[in-house]
Protein backbone atom coordinates (compact mmCIF):
# COMPACT_ATOMS: atom_id res chain seq x y z
CA UNK A 1 0.00 0.00 0.00
CA UNK A 2 3.09 2.63 0.64
CA UNK A 3 3.94 1.51 -2.55
CA UNK A 4 0.88 3.02 -4.04
CA UNK A 5 1.10 5.88 -2.19
CA UNK A 6 4.66 6.73 -2.86
CA UNK A 7 4.12 6.31 -6.22
CA UNK A 8 1.56 9.06 -6.08
CA UNK A 9 3.44 11.70 -4.41
CA UNK A 10 5.84 11.27 -7.38
CA UNK A 11 2.91 11.57 -10.30
CA UNK A 12 1.71 14.63 -8.40
CA UNK A 13 5.22 15.88 -7.74
CA UNK A 14 6.41 15.71 -11.60
CA UNK A 15 2.83 16.88 -12.37
CA UNK A 16 2.63 19.56 -10.32
CA UNK A 17 5.61 20.73 -10.70
CA UNK A 18 6.09 24.68 -10.38
CA UNK A 19 3.13 24.82 -7.78
CA UNK A 20 3.27 25.71 -4.53
CA UNK A 21 2.30 22.52 -2.44
CA UNK A 22 1.25 22.22 1.43
CA UNK A 23 1.18 18.96 2.57
CA UNK A 24 -1.13 17.97 5.51
CA UNK A 25 -2.58 21.47 5.87
CA UNK A 26 -6.11 22.55 7.37
CA UNK A 27 -7.01 25.63 6.05
CA UNK A 28 -9.36 28.14 7.92
CA UNK A 29 -12.05 27.38 5.51
CA UNK A 30 -12.23 23.59 6.34
CA UNK A 31 -14.28 23.86 9.08
CA UNK A 32 -16.65 20.98 9.80
CA UNK A 33 -19.97 23.11 10.33
CA UNK A 34 -21.49 20.04 12.11
CA UNK A 35 -18.83 19.67 14.66
CA UNK A 36 -16.73 22.45 14.54
CA UNK A 37 -13.54 20.97 13.78
CA UNK A 38 -11.60 21.34 10.90
CA UNK A 39 -11.06 18.86 8.53
CA UNK A 40 -7.32 18.03 6.19
CA UNK A 41 -6.37 17.75 3.39
CA UNK A 42 -2.93 15.52 2.54
CA UNK A 43 -1.90 18.20 -0.05
CA UNK A 44 -2.71 21.95 -1.01
CA UNK A 45 -1.77 23.87 -4.49
CA UNK A 46 -3.49 26.56 -3.76
CA UNK A 47 -2.28 28.71 -7.15
CA UNK A 48 -3.80 25.89 -8.96
CA UNK A 49 -7.23 25.33 -6.95
CA UNK A 50 -6.21 21.85 -6.22
CA UNK A 51 -6.03 19.61 -3.16
CA UNK A 52 -5.64 15.70 -3.09
CA UNK A 53 -6.55 13.30 -0.06
CA UNK A 54 -5.85 9.76 -0.09
CA UNK A 55 -8.23 7.20 0.97
CA UNK A 56 -7.54 3.60 1.34
CA UNK A 57 -4.94 3.99 3.71
CA UNK A 58 -5.05 1.76 6.92
CA UNK A 59 -3.23 2.68 9.82
CA UNK A 60 -1.34 0.14 11.48
CA UNK A 61 -3.47 -1.66 14.18
CA UNK A 62 -6.26 -0.28 12.70
CA UNK A 63 -9.39 -2.72 12.23
CA UNK A 64 -12.36 -2.85 9.99
CA UNK A 65 -14.06 0.41 10.74
CA UNK A 66 -18.02 -0.01 12.00
CA UNK A 67 -20.84 0.66 9.72
CA UNK A 68 -21.31 4.08 12.10
CA UNK A 69 -17.53 5.04 11.58
CA UNK A 70 -17.88 3.92 7.74
CA UNK A 71 -21.34 6.56 7.71
CA UNK A 72 -19.31 9.14 9.40
CA UNK A 73 -16.10 9.17 7.58
CA UNK A 74 -18.48 9.54 4.37
CA UNK A 75 -19.94 12.20 5.74
CA UNK A 76 -16.63 14.27 6.48
CA UNK A 77 -15.41 13.54 3.19
CA UNK A 78 -18.33 14.85 1.10
CA UNK A 79 -18.57 17.92 3.69
CA UNK A 80 -14.61 18.16 2.57
CA UNK A 81 -15.23 18.00 -0.79
CA UNK A 82 -18.84 20.48 -0.72
CA UNK A 83 -16.58 23.31 1.43
CA UNK A 84 -13.55 22.83 -1.25
CA UNK A 85 -15.98 23.68 -3.96
CA UNK A 86 -17.33 26.79 -2.26
CA UNK A 87 -13.60 28.13 -1.74
CA UNK A 88 -12.48 27.83 -5.47
CA UNK A 89 -10.71 24.32 -4.95
CA UNK A 90 -10.86 21.47 -6.95
CA UNK A 91 -10.98 18.03 -4.68
CA UNK A 92 -8.55 15.02 -5.75
CA UNK A 93 -9.74 12.04 -4.22
CA UNK A 94 -7.35 9.00 -4.79
CA UNK A 95 -8.48 5.65 -3.63
CA UNK A 96 -5.26 3.95 -3.17
CA UNK A 97 -7.05 0.53 -3.36
CA UNK A 98 -8.23 1.29 -6.86
CA UNK A 99 -7.12 0.85 -10.80
CA UNK A 100 -4.43 3.75 -11.14
CA UNK A 101 -5.75 4.32 -14.60
CA UNK A 102 -8.98 5.21 -13.35
CA UNK A 103 -7.56 7.60 -10.99
CA UNK A 104 -5.64 9.41 -13.35
CA UNK A 105 -8.42 9.65 -15.60
CA UNK A 106 -10.19 11.51 -12.29
CA UNK A 107 -6.60 13.65 -11.60
CA UNK A 108 -6.99 14.23 -15.96
CA UNK A 109 -10.62 15.91 -14.92
CA UNK A 110 -9.56 17.94 -12.01
CA UNK A 111 -6.83 19.45 -14.20
CA UNK A 112 -9.03 20.11 -17.03
CA UNK A 113 -11.66 22.07 -14.43
CA UNK A 114 -9.22 23.74 -12.80
CA UNK A 115 -8.09 25.15 -15.82
CA UNK A 116 -11.30 26.62 -16.89
CA UNK A 117 -12.20 27.96 -13.56
CA UNK A 118 -9.28 29.78 -13.49
CA UNK A 119 -10.16 31.15 -17.06
CA UNK A 120 -13.19 32.46 -15.67
CA UNK A 121 -12.12 33.54 -11.94
CA UNK A 122 -11.92 36.91 -11.29
CA UNK A 123 -8.10 36.53 -10.29
CA UNK A 124 -6.29 39.29 -11.56
CA UNK A 125 -5.29 38.94 -15.18
CA UNK A 126 -1.64 39.06 -14.53
CA UNK A 127 -2.41 35.84 -12.55
CA UNK A 128 -4.55 34.18 -15.28
CA UNK A 129 -1.86 34.41 -17.35
CA UNK A 130 1.12 33.51 -15.11
CA UNK A 131 -0.48 30.19 -13.66
CA UNK A 132 -2.42 28.83 -16.81
CA UNK A 133 0.25 27.95 -19.20
CA UNK A 134 1.89 26.13 -16.69
CA UNK A 135 -1.54 24.32 -15.77
CA UNK A 136 -1.79 23.10 -18.59
CA UNK A 137 2.15 21.90 -19.08
CA UNK A 138 0.96 20.02 -15.52
CA UNK A 139 -2.25 18.46 -17.19
CA UNK A 140 0.10 17.64 -20.63
CA UNK A 141 2.87 15.82 -17.90
CA UNK A 142 0.08 13.68 -16.36
CA UNK A 143 -0.87 12.85 -19.94
CA UNK A 144 1.96 11.57 -20.91
CA UNK A 145 2.38 9.78 -17.28
CA UNK A 146 -0.66 7.92 -17.63
CA UNK A 147 0.45 6.68 -21.33
CA UNK A 148 3.74 5.34 -19.44
CA UNK A 149 1.05 3.96 -16.85
CA UNK A 150 -1.16 1.97 -19.05
CA UNK A 151 1.73 0.28 -20.69
CA UNK A 152 2.18 -1.98 -17.79
CA UNK A 153 0.77 -0.34 -14.40
CA UNK A 154 2.25 -3.01 -11.76
CA UNK A 155 5.76 -1.89 -12.99
CA UNK A 156 5.61 1.89 -13.77
CA UNK A 157 3.93 1.90 -10.19
CA UNK A 158 6.75 0.30 -8.67
CA UNK A 159 9.06 2.73 -10.62
CA UNK A 160 7.52 5.98 -9.30
CA UNK A 161 7.66 4.72 -5.75
CA UNK A 162 11.05 3.82 -5.95
CA UNK A 163 11.89 7.66 -7.99
CA UNK A 164 9.57 8.94 -4.79
CA UNK A 165 11.59 7.32 -2.18
CA UNK A 166 14.93 9.05 -4.23
CA UNK A 167 13.43 12.50 -4.54
CA UNK A 168 13.32 12.12 0.02
CA UNK A 169 17.04 11.32 -0.02
CA UNK A 170 18.21 14.12 -2.28
CA UNK A 171 18.83 11.88 -4.97
CA UNK A 172 17.01 12.95 -7.68
CA UNK A 173 16.06 16.30 -9.35
CA UNK A 174 12.57 15.70 -10.47
CA UNK A 175 13.37 14.35 -13.88
CA UNK A 176 10.37 14.38 -16.40
CA UNK A 177 9.41 11.00 -17.39
CA UNK A 178 8.20 11.20 -21.00
CA UNK A 179 7.59 8.52 -23.89
CA UNK A 180 10.19 8.81 -26.77
CA UNK A 181 8.60 10.86 -29.28
CA UNK A 182 9.47 8.58 -32.40
CA UNK A 183 9.33 5.22 -30.85
CA UNK A 184 10.91 3.63 -34.14
CA UNK A 185 14.26 5.74 -34.03
CA UNK A 186 14.55 5.52 -30.12
CA UNK A 187 14.34 1.49 -30.61
CA UNK A 188 16.83 1.57 -33.10
CA UNK A 189 19.62 3.11 -30.97
CA UNK A 190 19.24 1.38 -27.69
CA UNK A 191 22.14 -0.86 -26.50
CA UNK A 192 21.87 -4.28 -26.01
CA UNK A 193 21.48 -5.57 -22.68
CA UNK A 194 22.53 -8.47 -21.43
CA UNK A 195 22.05 -10.14 -17.58
CA UNK A 196 26.03 -10.07 -16.54
CA UNK A 197 26.81 -7.05 -18.26
CA UNK A 198 28.98 -4.22 -16.05
CA UNK A 199 27.36 -0.88 -16.27
CA UNK A 200 27.81 2.40 -14.74
CA UNK A 201 24.90 4.70 -14.03
CA UNK A 202 25.61 8.38 -14.04
CA UNK A 203 24.03 8.37 -10.30
CA UNK A 204 24.81 5.26 -9.05
CA UNK A 205 27.81 4.53 -10.29
CA UNK A 206 29.15 0.73 -11.46
CA UNK A 207 26.86 -2.13 -11.58
CA UNK A 208 26.07 -5.30 -12.74
CA UNK A 209 22.75 -6.34 -14.93
CA UNK A 210 21.47 -9.22 -13.03
CA UNK A 211 18.10 -9.54 -14.65
CA UNK A 212 16.26 -8.32 -17.75
CA UNK A 213 11.87 -8.51 -17.53
CA UNK A 214 10.38 -7.90 -21.22
CA UNK A 215 6.32 -7.03 -20.84
CA UNK A 216 4.24 -4.86 -23.10
CA UNK A 217 6.82 -3.62 -25.40
CA UNK A 218 9.33 -2.60 -22.57
CA UNK A 219 12.24 -3.98 -21.20
CA UNK A 220 12.71 -3.48 -17.37
CA UNK A 221 16.59 -3.82 -16.17
CA UNK A 222 17.52 -5.04 -12.83
CA UNK A 223 20.54 -3.77 -11.79
CA UNK A 224 22.75 -4.76 -8.20
CA UNK A 225 25.39 -1.50 -7.75
CA UNK A 226 28.50 -2.43 -6.43
CA UNK A 227 27.40 -0.48 -2.69
CA UNK A 228 25.29 -3.56 -2.97
CA UNK A 229 22.03 -1.73 -3.82
CA UNK A 230 19.96 -3.13 -5.91
CA UNK A 231 17.43 -1.14 -9.00
CA UNK A 232 15.27 -1.69 -11.15
CA UNK A 233 14.73 0.60 -14.15
CA UNK A 234 12.61 0.70 -17.58
CA UNK A 235 15.81 0.51 -20.44
CA UNK A 236 13.72 3.45 -22.20
CA UNK A 237 14.43 5.66 -19.95
CA UNK A 238 17.57 5.16 -18.23
CA UNK A 239 19.79 3.98 -21.54
CA UNK A 240 20.65 8.11 -21.85
CA UNK A 241 21.80 7.62 -18.35
CA UNK A 242 23.56 4.31 -18.17
CA UNK A 243 27.01 3.33 -19.92
CA UNK A 244 27.78 -0.56 -20.68
CA UNK A 245 31.79 -0.89 -19.43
Amino acid sequence: MYLVMNAWREILARTLEGFNEQDNVSPAWLVNPATKRKLKLDKLYPDAGIAVRFIGLTAKGQGRQSDWEAQESEQRDQTRAELCRLNGVQLVTLDLNDDPLKQFEHLLSILSRASRLLAQSDRPARQKQQWMPILSAAHDRAVRLRGLLAKNPEQMMAVLSESWRDRELGLTAAPVVAPPEKKSNKLAVMPTYEAGQRVRHERYGDGVITNLAAANGETTLTILFDGAQERSFLATLVQDKLLII
